[in-house]
């Protein structure tokens, strides 16, 4: 289905029905993903289970004269919650970090949040790299595949993300899971980690849906 977000049209996919009365899944892929990426979704959500393109992503419409920024996919995701109601939300890679901004902004909507590790989890890290050097337009980076997203994407990738400012979000969300299969995280996670709110969820995903579901009013 196609939503209006501003100036732009998003594709929300609904990925299984459900049955009446149950809460709503919302799936937010990570950086250069689409909904695709969930091939491996939970059939046995008892409630609706949707997937979101994001803004230049999938079959969304791509972004003409402003900059990608996670704030700009937390207002994508907004729109599909504003659409399906009140819901649990798993996002991945970049999806993860913009999972955390929606589900500390709408803790009123969404009742529980699972983060899973994937591309653009890191950005460009807790500070500014004034000395990094800045890379060309057409320079190529890692899991890009030609047409399947806008390649202004890219800066998505070179966002500072620092611990402090999730803090708030992650305190204000209402419980939060967090793949740990004990690869690298970076410094936002951790602070995220570090909330009241927050606890670890096991690194086989159909274990941590079903962990999903149980704490998920």
């Amino acid at each position: 289905m196609r939503l209006t977000h501003g100036r732009l049209t998003l594709e929300l996919h609904e990925i299984a029905a459900g049955r009446s009365g149950h809460q709503a899944l919302l799936l937010l892929h990570p950086l250069y993903g689409s909904s695709a990426y969930w091939s491996e979704a939970p059939v046995t959500w008892p409630g609706g289970v949707y997937a979101l393109d994001f803004s230049g992503h999938g079959c969304s419409d791509w972004l003409q004269g402003g900059a990608y920024y996670a704030e700009l996919l937390a207002a994508d995701a907004d729109a599909a919650l504003a659409h399906i109601g009140r819901a649990a939300v798993v996002g991945a890679g970049l999806g993860a970090y913009v999972a955390l901004l929606l589900a500390g902004s709408r803790a009123e909507l969404v009742t529980a949040t699972l983060l899973v590790p994937g591309a653009g989890l890191s950005g460009a890290g807790p500070a500014p790299e004034f000395t990094a050097p800045r890379l060309p337009i057409d320079h190529p980076l890692p899991h890009e595949s030609k047409g399947a997203h806008d390649p202004m994407v890219r800066v998505l990738d070179r966002e500072v993300r620092p611990p402090e400012y999730v803090e708030p979000f992650a305190r204000a969300a209402n419980r939060l899971l967090l793949i740990d299969d004990q690869g690298p995280r970076p410094p936002w996670w951790q602070a995220a980690r570090r909330s009241p709110r927050a606890e670890s969820a096991p690194a086989d995903l159909s274990v941590a849906w079903e962990r999903l579901a149980a704490i998920s009013p």
